[in-house]
């Protein structure tokens, strides 16, 4: 198949896609899958570790939805290389402990080729090990570079959002453009809170701004008032916000209720639909979130290499599923992209090692979250310019003026 049908979400549709089982040393969807004796009936099968239920379930389920479609589409023209897709799903329920146990049934006793998981920094990170042991390649839609970094103890890790340290460069360039230059920090008290710090400070020092707080709390917080009234006593110019929904809509409310003005700008954390609706749409007016392109599909200039495969994209989610898309949904599409095209290049000689090998080589491949370009070097193959500040108008995500 043609790389250049990646680009077309139709044609993704009838190129990618497959779930199956494979360790590094046998064919996939052929004759062989899983472990070393293990027999398959010629699928490729995927594992999916997503938040379908607890505190993350706002990304879990809409992750979930967009693999599934993918997936169903691919195998209705046909799989990838005439194989079908079987994915197996379970729920980690938001747990760092239970993303563990999922991942183990998955590879254990399932047999999986892949797994795309977990949904979060928090559930990813403690899969790391495993997955770098038993060698089986992992895609995590979490955030935290340490998912994918230092890449010579992460062979067979990836991830699709864009890293924590290009969301920074993206918004200290923002505030610096509007004259800010104190900051508070406000950050959930995870590991994707910390990978958000840990990016934003050095960045924002070498700009010359000012981080004159930095409040925490947890993702199951219900008022994040004290942090704020401490914030506000402070007067910054702007507010980071390193949280996902729903603890990052209460941070807004929360905002909204204080009549606070400084500007309130989000880490892509907070890019789901369910933002706005849990903050409130009036609370929610104005704000900021460094996301990707998926919100403002129809903003996008004709020669946007990911126009053409986000537009579609969007009107197959919202068709199929009566909602609206978001970056995070995307992620997870992107994830289950790539692991396709990967198993697509691998023809007749679908094993672990090579699905590895050939996530590692993947180039310009346009995704909703980016154009992935993946090396020995970068198993997440995104660049700054991937990554837009959008704004909250009148309900709407839009580019802000």
């Amino acid at each position: 198949m043609k790389k250049n049908l990646l680009g077309v979400f139709t044609a993704v549709f009838a190129l990618l896609i497959a779930s199956g089982c494979g360790s590094s040393q046998e064919s996939s969807g052929s004759e062989k899958s899983g472990g070393e004796n293990a027999k398959s009936e010629k699928v490729h099968k995927i594992g999916i570790n997503l938040e379908l239920s607890g505190a993350s379930s706002v990304w879990g389920v809409a992750q979930n939805n967009a693999i599934n479609m993918l997936v169903e589409e691919i195998n209705e023209n046909g799989g990838v290389n005439g194989v079908p897709i079987e994915l197996i799903s379970y729920d980690n329920e938001s747990s760092e402990t239970q993303s563990l146990v999922v991942s183990k049934k998955l590879v254990e006793q399932d047999k999986v080729l892949a797994v795309i998981g977990g949904g979060t920094s928090p559930t990813a990170m403690p899969i790391v090990p495993y997955f770098e042991e038993k060698q089986v390649p992992l895609i995590s839609t979490g955030s935290a570079d340490q998912i994918v970094q230092p890449v010579e103890e992460r062979k067979w890790i990836f991830k699709t959002p864009s890293n924590n340290k290009d969301i920074a460069e993206n918004m200290v360039k923002f505030l610096k453009d509007h004259g800010k230059k104190d900051i508070a920090f406000m950050m959930l008290n995870n590991a994707y809170g910390e990978s958000g710090l840990s990016s934003f400070e050095p960045v924002a020092k070498e700009a010359g701004l000012n981080i004159i707080a930095v409040e925490k709390f947890a993702a199951d917080d219900q008022d994040m008032k004290p942090q704020l009234t401490q914030i506000k006593a402070k007067k910054p110019d702007a507010i980071v916000v390193w949280a996902i929904p729903p603890s990052a809509s209460i941070v807004n409310k929360n905002y909204s209720e204080l009549n606070m003005n400084s500007m309130l700008v989000y880490s892509n954390g907070a890019g789901s639909n369910m933002f706005i609706e849990l903050a409130g749409e009036d609370a929610a007016e104005g704000t900021y979130v460094s996301a990707g392109k998926v919100w403002v599909a129809d903003m996008l200039k004709d020669d946007d290499p990911q126009k053409e495969v986000i537009s579609k994209y969007v009107e197959a989610y919202t068709a199929k599923y009566k909602e609206g898309v978001s970056p995070i949904d995307g992620m997870a599409y992107d994830a289950m992209l790539l692991l396709a095209k990967a198993i697509e290049q691998a023809g007749e000689n679908v094993t672990r090692e090579t699905v590895r090998d050939n996530l590692e080589n993947l180039k310009d491949v346009a995704g909703i979250t980016g154009v992935f370009n993946l090396s020995l070097e970068d198993h997440q193959g995104l660049k700054p310019e991937d990554i837009l500040i959008v704004q909250v108008k009148d309900g709407k995500w839009v580019i802000p003026e």
